[in-house]
Formats: structure tokens, C-alpha cells, sequence
């Protein structure tokens, strides 16, 4: 028997035994109250603060201010302190992560080129450089 059935078995068992008592004896069908002079178990700990994200913004930090300098290189950077570099650049900037897919992106930029009202041909064209490989064509 594994230690929570053992531990519910003996609570249920504990449980049965506590109400029949008082029945069979003619008492009340009040549980009768339980004191322990044993110690409470201990509080359980509670978890540590989130420092990783504060680690990885104090690293960001400093990767920024050293790309800066000159003393890194773009290429020096693993492709998460990149990423959290750019996220703090923002962050500073005040401006909201680019959640578009390189496809929506592709089509805002070529219709901005396009001067904001492409032609159906500007259109057809669009939608061949900046389709997703494997799909059809949207318009």
C-alpha cells in the first residue's frame, strides 16, 4: 500500500471508529474534539522569488551597454541574449513586440512600397514574395 492510501485508509478508519463511539454509547453524534501535543508540521517553504527573469534583464542590460561600447559583437551573442536584448530595446523605447508572422509583415512592408493601394497585378505580385512556402495564392 502506497503512504496517501495508507494515510486516507487511516484517516477513514479513524473517522468510523470516532462517530460509532459516541452512537454505540448513546452520546451525542458530535465528532468529539481531537488535541495533539505533538508540534504542527512545519509550514511548507515557500517558493523563491522569479530571479531568472531579473538575472536575464540584468544580462540583457549588460550585453546592451557592452554591444555599445564595441567590447561584444553581434555575432559574440547566443541568439537568446540577442533576443532579450531587442526585448529590452523595446521595453526602454516603449514600444509593444512585433507579433506579426514574417508573412503579415512581408505584405505590410511591400504594400507600403507599393504606395498603400496596390494594383490587383501589385497585388498577385505581393502575394507571390510573400507567401508562405507551400500554400496558394490569397487573392
Amino acid at each position: 500500500m502506497t503512504r496517501p492510501s495508507m494515510a486516507v485508509s487511516l484517516i477513514a478508519s479513524a473517522l468510523a471508529v470516532s462517530m460509532a463511539v459516541p452512537l454505540a454509547a448513546g452520546l451525542s453524534a458530535r465528532p468529539p474534539s481531537v488535541v495533539s501535543r505533538s508540534t504542527p508540521p512545519a509550514a511548507t517553504p515557500t517558493p523563491p522569488a522569479p530571479v531568472a527573469s531579473l538575472d536575464r534583464i540584468a544580462r540583457a542590460r549588460a550585453n546592451y551597454e557592452a554591444l555599445m561600447r564595441g567590447g561584444v559583437s553581434v555575432s559574440d551573442l547566443a541568439p537568446q541574449d540577442m533576443q532579450d536584448i531587442i526585448d529590452l530595446d523595446r521595453a526602454l523605447r516603449g514600444e509593444l513586440p512585433d507579433n506579426r508572422t514574417p508573412a503579415q509583415a512581408c505584405v505590410e512592408d511591400e504594400v507600403r512600397r507599393a504606395g498603400g493601394k496596390p494594383t490587383p497585378l501589385a497585388w498577385r505580385v505581393i502575394d507571390l514574395k510573400c507567401r508562405e512556402p507551400g500554400t496558394g495564392l490569397t487573392h
